[in-house]
């Protein structure tokens, strides 16, 4: 590197920082890409487990207030865990909307 002047180094070691940058992104996304595609591709990710599910994880589906998700929560104690959704139009105060709401946002394992 004798033969360059000190700012033309700088610009070479720019440089050679900018490549070795894009090299580590791109291997990066490459190690991340396929969690990302089996994450995406669970149909139940990010959705409630009505199972487990506490008072406010409930609440926080559309049309089910205070009282309803009480009531999941009794019916969950009496019953034991719920292995139908289609169980859950035993509770009182379930309508069909409310059911096609919940039936978007939880899941049974």
């Amino acid at each position: 590197m004798t033969f360059f002047t000190h700012q033309e180094r700088k610009v070479i070691i720019f440089f050679c920082g900018i490549i070795l940058l894009g090299i580590c992104i791109s291997y990066g996304v490459k190690r991340v890409t396929p969690l990302k595609t089996i994450i995406c591709h669970d149909p139940d990710f990010g959705k409630i487990n009505l199972n487990t599910a506490v008072k406010d994880d409930l609440k926080s589906i559309k049309g089910i207030g205070e009282k309803l998700a009480g009531r999941i929560l009794e019916y969950r104690i009496q019953q034991g865990t719920i292995k139908d959704i289609e169980e859950v139009r035993n509770i009182k105060g379930i309508t069909d909307e409310k059911m096609e709401e919940i039936k978007k946002t939880v899941f049974i394992p």
